[in-house]
């Protein structure tokens, strides 16, 4: 299971609600958002002088950085004054930019309550059901759920907020900001058709209004290479990446952790390509960037670690790569808990490695763990929990434990051609690993016609574009 790294919209400037006087308004600017849309603060508390002086104390501490002393804070403040909180939108303004800032150190579940009282200030104070701020905190909380795995929260409301921005958006660039976070979330859920195509609506676009090198169009430009990726459309992806760095440091709100990114997606391309050096090369740099950008925790800063540990162990350096592992596990485990699809990742990964060096009893385990995850998480039909299915069907036939490695094979087949299509090559390499096992259980003729079919799928790739078609044979021999 190797994940690539999407550019969701960054948290821009935080705008606290200062409110002496009752007509006095809040200002709000947000990612992707290039106007201000003005809020009303309640009449009731913005007279109430204690409340605007805990809410002022409650300020301080968030500008200092102390933000759990400041939700502490504002939720005191908040109970104190009853049902009058439920209806003021600067405390719900408050709240989002307090969940922003546990989002952006990689805390989602701290961030979570926040966000959701800040949508729920929303509504009760009935701001409107096209309000494009109410969109944003909607999209906030739907961002935070995917972050925790809570897939089945998070699609609603994204959908509601898009829906909101379509009918009365500020600005073109936070729609295209709210069509890249959405298809980020369908990718996510295996679901890539709709993926590449909201990203392809979203660039073509934003390239026509905004231009090619606005941040949010370029953003979803490299997210739309990592679908080609998937779709094992190299040489494209390549090309975007390039560009995208090329220019990165002259658009304006690209940030650093956004060019270690797309550095990070460019060392997952190199592998695929064995291009093992090259990575290598690139996820360092990105590493760097991370660790200082974002933090040695971070759980985006674990995905890197988990992909340099992967080229590693491409390159058969198992030592190196085992305590990456280690720290992926611990940083992930920290920040967004046990039971999410990237834990689940990291322990794929790592048990892979004890599979490679015949560890089978300490690979056992941490596979079967990951599968249950997958399964909870993502669900039983989903592509990353057909590829650990097929990892432990490897395990399975390297141990000659022919029987039981079969039917994990044939469901990973199964899910693999439903969500990407029986052509596909990812499809074809599940087929060759299946086609050599019934060899193995003296099951020539389907071994034969398996086999054949595969090359087919893996022929007319190649004949339909070599450039965007490469077959990483040193891991399919690894595989077998």
């Amino acid at each position: 299971m190797k994940r690539h790294l999407l550019v969701t919209a960054s948290t821009a400037a935080w705008l606290l609600c200062q409110t002496p006087h009752g007509d006095q308004l809040l200002a709000s600017t947000l990612p992707g958002n290039a106007d201000s849309t003005r809020i009303p603060c309640s009449e009731t508390l913005s007279h109430n002088a204690a409340w605007l002086n805990r809410m002022g104390e409650a300020d301080e501490l968030f500008r200092a950085g102390q933000y759990d002393d400041a939700g502490t804070a504002y939720l005191a403040a908040a109970q104190d004054t009853g049902t009058a909180a439920d209806h003021d939108l600067c405390l719900a303004i408050r709240l989002g930019n307090l969940s922003r800032a546990f989002s952006t150190r990689g805390q989602y579940g701290k961030a979570e309550p926040f966000s959701r009282m800040s949508v729920h200030i929303f509504e009760v104070a009935a701001a409107g059901g096209d309000n494009p701020q109410l969109a944003r905190q909607l999209h906030q909380l739907g961002t935070l759920y995917t972050k925790l795995g809570r897939y089945g929260e998070a699609e609603p409301l994204y959908r509601r907020s898009l829906g909101i921005l379509l009918k009365n958006c500020p600005s073109q660039s936070e729609l295209v900001a709210a069509q890249n976070d959405l298809a980020t979330f369908l990718y996510e859920t295996g679901r890539y058709a709709e993926a590449e195509a909201l990203l392809k609506e979203a660039v073509d676009t934003g390239r026509r209004v905004l231009g090619p090198t606005h941040r949010e169009v370029a953003n979803a430009t490299v997210n739309l290479a990592a679908l080609y990726v998937v779709q094992n459309q190299y040489s494209d992806a390549e090309t975007i990446y390039r560009r995208f760095l090329a220019i990165a440091e002259t658009v304006p709100g690209v940030t650093a952790a956004d060019q270690a990114t797309a550095l990070a997606n460019l060392g997952l391309l190199y592998n695929k390509e064995s291009r093992f050096d090259d990575a290598e090369a690139v996820l360092r740099r990105a590493l760097t960037i991370h660790e200082k950008e974002l933090g040695p925790d971070h759980p985006t800063t674990a995905l890197t670690v988990t992909n340099l540990a992967n080229t590693y162990s491409s390159l058969g350096r198992y030592q190196d790569a085992e305590p990456l592992y280690h720290r992926a596990l611990r940083a992930t485990a920290k920040t967004i808990g046990t039971n999410h699809p990237q834990y689940a990742m990291a322990l794929n990964n790592l048990a892979g490695l004890y599979a490679l060096e015949h560890r089978f009893d300490e690979a056992e385990p941490l596979f079967r763990r990951s599968l249950g995850i997958c399964e909870n998480t993502l669900g039983p039909n989903h592509p990353d929990t057909a590829m650990v299915l097929n990892d432990l069907g490897v395990v399975r036939y390297w141990q000659r434990r022919y029987t039981e490695a079969e039917p994990l094979y044939r469901r990973s087949l199964t899910i693999l051609e439903s969500a990407l299509g029986s052509t596909h090559p990812r499809v074809a390499e599940v087929m060759l690993k299946y086609a050599r096992l019934l060899k193995a259980m003296k099951r020539k003729p389907e071994a034969k016609r398996m086999e054949a079919q595969a090359k087919q799928i893996l022929a007319e790739k190649a004949r339909s574009d070599p450039s965007r078609f490469l077959v990483n044979v040193q891991q399919l021999k690894r595989g077998n």
